[in-house]
């Protein structure tokens, strides 16, 4: 099977997504008594899963500058930008556990909750209220309550945000790389993905024959999903996208990434106009003699004769 970056990208993230719904699959089985063959087989999809994906976060970090995946940068970024929101959120919930929600530090470091709105918020906005946030933080009342051996716990915390924000940042403008470290990104991207693809559709298997003994596990807990192809996935870069009649170059039917739309069946390509039915023998039709003796004028008016005629008032006596 012949990887294009683009389809490596996205078999490495959907199987990030697939490894946590096989985690929740085995959850589910352990709760079950016995089945000890089926746990086993359901441990060994997480392996082969979990070992194929080890590579995948650093590579994920350096191949996320290549020129072609602009869009795959930006589904990072907005990953990374959630991540910040997660840690912020993280530092609010443990500030209101730990002290409570009416603590006037939390009136001073976060006056407008707006987390919902940060995690879909445009750049501008982002900045904005990183900005913000900083300033706050630094505020001498902020940083003497944090000082507080009770709110130890907190510091970690901050850092963490700290982090998350400088990782989102970086991740907004891609780094300029060279032909010398393209071709090897690329190279380690494509094998990372091919191996997650065939990983992944091993450990499919393994989890369907273990949750077999639970009815309908299988599919509530996701594992049946395939990852979805992009429009012009496979093609080699810097080509046009390919005629919706052609499929795109590269494509494999034994690859996990799969059409949004199924292609027309061969029959409903091929199969011919239906024939028109054929008329009995005595069924009414003018002959060409009949239909040529019959008055040119009067041929047009023959499809709405009857209707006419029903419509016309009877002639009084």
């Amino acid at each position: 099977m012949s990887l294009s970056t683009l389809e490596a990208y996205d078999l490495i993230r959907f199987a990030e997504a697939f490894e946590a719904r096989l985690a929740t699959a085995s959850d589910m089985l352990a709760d079950k008594e016995g089945l000890e063959a089926e746990k086993e087989w359901m441990a060994t999809a997480l392996r082969l899963v979990r070992t194929s994906l080890a590579p995948a976060p650093a590579l994920i970090e350096r191949a996320k500058d290549l020129p072609e995946l602009e869009e795959a940068r930006e589904e990072f970024s907005f990953q990374q930008q959630n991540l910040w929101v997660d840690a912020l959120e993280k530092l609010h919930a443990g500030i209101t556990f730990c002290a409570s929600s009416r603590s006037p530090v939390i009136e001073a470091l976060f006056p407008h909750l707006k987390f919902p709105q940060l995690r879909r918020a445009p750049q501008e906005a982002v900045n904005e209220f990183a900005t913000a946030y900083e300033r706050r933080l630094k505020s001498s009342y902020v940083t003497r309550i944090f000082s507080q051996d009770d709110f130890a716990f907190v510091r970690p915390v901050v850092e963490q945000v700290a982090r998350t924000h400088a990782a989102w940042q970086a991740s907004l403008a891609p780094a300029n790389l060279s032909d010398n470290q393209t071709a090897p990104l690329r190279a380690e991207l494509i094998s990372v993905g091919a191996r997650l693809d065939v990983a992944v559709r091993q450990a499919r298997l393994l989890a369907e024959a273990a949750l077999v003994p639970l009815p309908e596990a299988f599919d509530s807990t996701g594992l049946s999903a395939k990852p979805k192809r992009r429009a012009g996935r496979g093609m080699p870069f810097g080509f046009e996208e390919s005629s919706p009649e052609l499929p795109p170059e590269g494509a494999d039917e034994g690859s996990e990434l799969e059409a949004t739309e199924e292609p027309l069946e061969d029959s409903a390509r091929t199969a011919p106009a239906p024939e028109p039915a054929s008329q009995p023998a005595d069924a009414v039709a003018p002959t060409e003699s009949a239909a040529a003796a019959e008055p040119a004028e009067a041929r047009p008016a023959r499809r709405g004769r009857k209707k006419a005629e029903s419509k016309t008032p009877p002639e009084t006596a």
